[in-house]
């Protein structure tokens, strides 16, 4: 009897564990403070390196403020990518300007921040409306059309788009 109670404990504790790892990217909101952008014919080039000020445990992108447009042969369409060249992703459990991922989420799929004052710039290819949100950690998070954009920290390089798909994130297309 002891027996079977004991492993019926390790079991849902077992279950439990398991949930909590498939929703680390869930929580949290920010509020929409948007800083229009026109698209402009203008080239990915960086146009201001971003520093982060804020303290949080997640290492957002504050890379180049300029997003452009790229070909990508594993997806086989044009994506959003950052002055690196690095894919954007959106993720389907944010709200209309409001990021969910935040904690242990931020960390595997870092926001596109940019700096204090700073506006992003839409590079070449970008139609859509910039615009960037204030995380409830304080950083300033890029978005397009109104959805939050992130890297993911699994792309090793320039073209690389290993998250789409994964957990609700999708490459972001123009």
């Amino acid at each position: 009897m002891i027996k079977r109670y004991i492993s019926a404990m390790l079991s849902a504790a077992l279950l439990l564990t398991l949930s909590l790892a498939f929703v680390a990217c869930g929580g949290g909101s920010s509020s929409t403070t948007p800083t229009q952008s026109t698209a402009a014919a203008a080239t990915p080039k960086a146009s201001s390196s971003a520093t982060n000020s804020a303290t949080s445990a997640a290492s957002p992108t504050t890379a180049s403020t300029t997003l452009a447009t790229a070909a990508n042969a594993t997806l086989g369409e044009n994506v959003l990518v950052d002055s690196a060249g690095r894919t954007l992703y959106t993720y389907g459990n944010d709200t209309a300007s409001s990021s969910a991922c935040t904690g242990a989420c931020a960390t595997i799929w870092p926001p596109l921040t940019i700096a204090s004052g700073s506006a992003p710039k839409a590079g070449s290819g970008v139609t859509g409306t910039l615009a960037t949100i204030t995380r409830s950690d304080g950083t300033r998070q890029v978005t397009y059309d109104g959805a939050p954009l992130y890297t993911y920290q699994k792309d090793a390089q320039a073209g690389d788009a290993s998250g789409d798909g994964v957990n609700s994130f999708h490459a972001a297309l123009p």
